[in-house]
């Protein structure tokens, strides 16, 4: 029940209600990457809002069956890809999970008839999940029906929202997705500053507001389906995806374990890491400890796989580039002889991070008009944009990029052209909504 409520649901996303078709967008869009860089294919998404329904379709594999029944069981609050260590767009996996439920709590008015349709469309079927609440049971209740699609390639998802929304103190009838227009065309055009190879249209009730082609559609970047780095991980982190691994595939070997960390597929380097923790021919489970956690045992093969594996590269994670962003610029209206861009590359622990920086002033700042453009400010972590700025802390006890902003001139009624990226292995997100983070540690002599 805790996604079936306003207050819980509110700290699943770390977003207000007023602000969910920025998460499903947000969310939807994410997961639209992430599978189209795993099949190898450059992304191309296409973005609807028609009326109140949103509408995203991607040019990926298609999600599959079994994937959309495991989204159903909200028995099982975390996937387990929540443990895993990743310079990835999300980390806990419960996208679908979190946006399946939003038109049914904003249908509240309702009581205890409402409920909330999406219709996910994949390999020539459409999914049809009603939502819904079993009051007497105090669970979700959930209506799962199909019927043939036209969608044989990728996937479409459509969130069907009422045109309510709910304010403390009464109800008023207000256009959920409208009134976000402005912040949801933003999002969206964010994305294409952040992933080079995206190809993304965005129409509003029948009017094409984006057509941005992919500056480079062979660009790359560390996926998530690759090998994770024991580098990544504190003792705390390595337990529980020890422990994740043993929920999720029962008696998996220390050998089949360790064997799937960067660095770590060679034969004889398995046994150097076995021989020294003594996990030869030993169940995950029992090195781990079968009532409580043994934690010499997690410590030391953390300490042989690092020993036994090399550092990732900043570099390695995935560059946006230079040339990239002097596009975007120019074509947002940015004087080229303003433009400026810096990259920083550094690791703290062992966790590689890369900054990229790109500034620009307004060729009609540099006027003499009365009016300018206001600010363009985008920030994103890991390929992915903020719904607000995520670097409302810069350093353990920083300030935030709009109090440097600030200082320096250029905040949100200035004629500037900003973009702060950060790409990290593992984010230390300040809330549970992953809504912020602290970004630590200086910089190497990694300038260019």
């Amino acid at each position: 029940m805790e996604f079936c409520n306003r207050r819980e649901l509110t700290n699943q996303t770390g977003h207000d209600a007023s602000e969910w078709p920025l998460v499903i967008l947000k969310e939807l869009v994410d997961n639209a990457l992430d599978e189209c860089e795993e099949a190898g294919i450059a992304p191309v998404i296409d973005i609807e809002v028609d009326g109140n329904k949103i509408i995203i379709a991607d040019s990926g594999r298609g999600i599959p069956a079994k994937t959309i029944a495991s989204v159903l069981d909200y028995s099982i609050r975390v996937s387990s890809r929540e443990a895993y260590v990743s310079p990835s767009r999300g980390q806990q996996g419960n996208a679908l999970k979190t946006v399946l439920p939003m038109a049914y709590v904003l249908d509240e008015r309702h009581g205890e008839d409402a409920s909330g349709e999406t219709v996910i469309e994949a390999h020539g079927l459409a999914h049809h999940i009603k939502f819904s609440v079993d009051h007497i049971r105090q669970e979700p209740q959930i209506g799962h029906t199909t019927e043939p699609s036209p969608v044989v390639r990728g996937t479409r998802i459509t969130v069907n929202l009422p045109t309510t929304l709910v304010w403390e103190g009464g109800y008023y009838d207000v256009d959920t997705i409208k009134y976000c227009k402005l912040r949801f065309l933003e999002l969206a055009e964010s994305y294409t500053w952040l992933n080079p190879h995206l190809s993304l249209r965005v129409t509003w009730n029948g009017e094409v507001k984006i057509d941005a082609m992919a500056s480079n559609p062979t660009w790359s970047k560390w996926l998530p389906s690759w090998p994770t780095s024991a580098h990544w991980y504190d003792r705390s982190r390595f337990r529980r995806y020890m422990a994740a691994h043993i929920a999720h595939r029962g008696g998996i070997t220390v050998r089949e374990f360790i064997s799937e960390f960067d660095g770590m597929s060679a034969t004889a380097k398995q046994k150097m890491v076995l021989a020294e923790t003594g996990a030869s021919h030993v169940s995950l489970h029992d090195y781990f400890g079968r009532h409580k956690a043994n934690g010499d045992n997690i410590a030391k093969l953390l300490a042989a796989l690092r020993r036994h594996s090399k550092p990732v590269k900043p570099a390695q994670l995935g560059i946006i580039g230079k040339a990239h962003f002097h596009r975007m610029v120019e074509a947002a209206g940015g004087d080229p002889k303003t433009f400026t861009y810096e990259r920083r590359f550094g690791d703290t622990d062992g966790v590689p991070r890369m900054v990229e920086f790109a500034f620009a002033v307004h060729r009609d700042g540099l006027t003499a008009a009365d009016r300018t453009p206001s600010a363009k400010i985008i920030t994103g972590v890991n390929w992915s944009p903020g719904i607000n700025n995520p670097f409302r802390q810069l350093g353990r006890d920083g300030e935030s990029f709009d109090a440097l902003l600030t200082k320096v001139r250029a905040n949100a009624s200035r004629p500037v052209i900003a973009v702060l990226h950060v790409a990290q292995a593992r984010v230390t997100y300040t809330d549970r909504g992953k809504s912020a983070i602290v970004v630590e540690g200086e910089p190497d002599n990694g300038k260019e």
